[in-house]
C-alpha cells in the first residue's frame, strides 16, 4: 500500500496522527527492528524549520569516501563522491562501482554480505555480526573507501538456506566498531537492503550510520506494481498520471526524500 501510493503520486500514504499499535517490546509477534524506534515530538502548527518554505537551507546531500582532517586542509579533502540524496537506485550503484577504476577516481569499494546460514540457529546472528564487523575493519584498513553492507542473496539456493542480519543492527554495529578502531572517517557506508521501504526505515538507517541506502527490493516492487494490469487501466482512465516505470521509481524516491525532510524539520535540523 505504501509503495503504491509513493510510486503513483510521489507522496507518502496519509495516516491519522493517532498511533494505537502495541509497543514492539511488549508485542507477542515478531517485529522488524525499525518498529522498536519511534519518532517523538511535540506536534504544533509550525515545525522548528519548514522544508517547504525554508527549503533553500535544507539538504539531503551526503558524501562517500575518505574524509580528511579539517585541521589539515588539502586538495585530498575534496576527493569525495557527492550524493544529492541518500536514496540510491540501481543505475547509481553501477556508477559508484565504476568509480573504483583509477581513471574514474580510484574509489575502492567492497561488499560485505550480512547473510548467515539458517542452520546456525538463533545464536548464529551474534557470530555473524562479529564477522561482519571484523571483515569491515579489515577491508577499511586495506583501503576500502566505500563499504557496502548487503543482504542481497546471490541466487535462489542462498536465499533458501540463509537469512540476514537486520540492516539497522548491522550498520549500527559496523559504524561503532569503525569508530572504536579510529577508521570511521576513512570510508562511507552504503546499506543495500530489501527491508527498507518506508521513510521511517531510511531515517533509522541514516541515523545509525549509513551514508546512503540502496532499497533494491522496494525498487523492484515498484516495477511489479507498475506492470499490474489494474495500474495500466487506472492510467488509461485518468485515475493515475501516465508515467513510465523509471518515473514511478523516481516518484518513490521523491516521496522518501520529502519524508526525510519532514523528519529533519521536526527535529529542527537542516542537514544530514
Amino acid at each position: 500500500m505504501q509503495i503504491a501510493d509513493m510510486a503513483g503520486a510521489g507522496k507518502e500514504t496519509t495516516y491519522s496522527m493517532g498511533d494505537d499499535a502495541p509497543v514492539s517490546a511488549l508485542s507477542t509477534r515478531p517485529q522488524p527492528l525499525y518498529n522498536y524506534f519511534k519518532q517523538r515530538f511535540a506536534q504544533v502548527t509550525n515545525p522548528p524549520i519548514d522544508p517547504l518554505r525554508e527549503g533553500v537551507v535544507m539538504s539531503l546531500a551526503m558524501t562517500l569516501g575518505k574524509k580528511e582532517s579539517i585541521y589539515q586542509v588539502s586538495e585530498l579533502g575534496a576527493r569525495l563522491i557527492h550524493l544529492e540524496s541518500p536514496v540510491l537506485n540501481d543505475n547509481e550503484m553501477d556508477r559508484i562501482a565504476l568509480y573504483a577504476k583509477e581513471e574514474n577516481g580510484g574509489f575502492q569499494n567492497s561488499k560485505v554480505s550480512t547473510r548467515y546460514s539458517l542452520s546456525d540457529g538463533p545464536e548464529g546472528i551474534a557470530a555473524a555480526l562479529d564477522k561482519v564487523c571484523d571483515d569491515a575493519v579489515e577491508l577499511v584498513r586495506d583501503g576500502t573507501e566505500i563499504l557496502i553492507l548487503s543482504d542481497m542473496a546471490a541466487d535462489q539456493d542462498e536465499l533458501n538456506d540463509t537469512t540476514y542480519i537486520p540492516p539497522l543492527l548491522a550498520v549500527g554495529a559496523v559504524h561503532h566498531r569503525l569508530i572504536e578502531e579510529g577508521l570511521r572517517m576513512d570510508t562511507g557506508i552504503i546499506v543495500e537492503t530489501g527491508s527498507a521501504w518506508s521513510t521511517h526505515h531510511f531515517a533509522c538507517l541514516v541515523g545509525y550510520g549509513a551514508n546512503a541506502v540502496h532499497p533494491y527490493l522496494a525498487l523492484e516492487t515498484v516495477k511489479q506494481w507498475y506492470s499490474q494490469p489494474k495500474v495500466g487501466k487506472m492510467m488509461q482512465s485518468g485515475k493515475l498520471a501516465k508515467i513510465s516505470v523509471n518515473e514511478a521509481q523516481q516518484n518513490f524516491r521523491k516521496a522518501i526524500e520529502a519524508g526525510l525532510l519532514k523528519i529533519l524539520s521536526k527535529m529542527g535540523i537542516s542537514l544530514l
